[in-house]
């Protein structure tokens, strides 16, 4: 991630946008053409908490894909006393897309859900318009513009196709994971659990993504798993289940009586495939 700053700062026109009542910024870059927007006046807009943005900026900034479009303006450049992560509009509705729509947001942020979707559907070209009345007249700037644009262009190409590639791998993740049958959902799981483990680097790294799923459950869905799990065996003991039966339950045995719960591991092996970057199970 590159940070801008010093003399830098001549070659950007910063721009204030009002979008659906809240305020914006939009900054582009004379040299390169490119438009940035500020994350975390993205997340103030939608209405997340400071804990959901600071989420938000690390997610943004670990992810192999969203980090090739950020750029930290230093302290002084957009805010006089800090620095401002931003994003480049093309990588724009690709953030705002992995940030899911829970239950639990539903229930408890129902207007941050309604935000974000609007985000999601209109916030890049909203923040685009806003140069687009700044367009060259004369021959010698259009000259000079056309020339910057491939000079941009030329430069990105390749990183754009191979963005475009691992973008479609994920959606495709996303599409086979969200898509699964009530009878296959463990095997397909597995499967993208296994796919994740061999990018991490062997099938010793299954137990720990695994542990990463479970956690991430019980905090977005509100449950323990392993007090369910207790109880559960508790409950095959005093029917007489043998020994044996009831040290084999796990919390995948937990989760398959619970159809929210499926639904939720489902969406959550989905985002890990994304976080780290495996396509779709046809590829298994």
């Amino acid at each position: 991630m590159n940070k801008l700053g010093g003399r830098k700062m001549n070659e950007l026109i910063i721009r204030p946008v009002d979008f659906l009542g809240d305020q914006l910024i939009a900054i582009k870059n004379e040299e390169t053409g490119k438009i940035y927007t500020g994350v975390s006046y993205i997340c103030k807009g939608i209405g997340f908490t400071k804990g959901q943005k600071d989420r938000q900026v690390k997610n943004i900034q670990e992810d192999e894909i969203l980090n090739r479009g950020c750029l930290k303006f230093e302290a002084g450049v957009i805010d006089p006393n800090n620095e401002v992560l931003a994003i480049e509009l093309d990588f724009l509705p690709l953030w705002l897309a992995k940030i899911s729509i829970t239950p639990n947001m539903k229930e408890e942020q129902p207007q941050v859900a309604k935000k974000l979707v609007n985000y999601q559907l209109k916030a890049k070209d909203i923040l685009a318009q806003t140069f687009i009345h700044n367009k060259p007249t004369c021959i010698e700037d259009i000259l000079i513009s056309s020339l910057q644009e491939m000079k941009a262009i030329k430069g990105d190409v390749e990183a754009i196709k191979q963005a475009n590639v691992e973008t479609k791998e994920e959606i495709q993740g996303i599409r086979d994971a969200v898509t699964l049958e009530p009878n296959q959902w463990r095997k397909d799981t597995a499967a993208l659990i296994n796919k994740i483990a061999n990018k991490l680097g062997g099938f010793e790294h299954i137990k720990p993504v695994r542990e990463e799923a479970y956690r991430l459950l019980n905090n977005s869905y509100g449950v323990n798993l392993k007090i369910r799990l207790l109880n559960k065996q508790k409950k095959m003991a005093l029917e007489g289940t043998p020994k044996y039966k009831v040290n084999k339950i796990n919390y995948l045995d937990v989760i398959a009586e619970d159809k929210k719960l499926i639904n939720g591991y489902i969406n959550i092996i989905s985002k890990l495939a994304i976080k780290y970057g495996v396509g779709g199970l046809q590829n298994k």
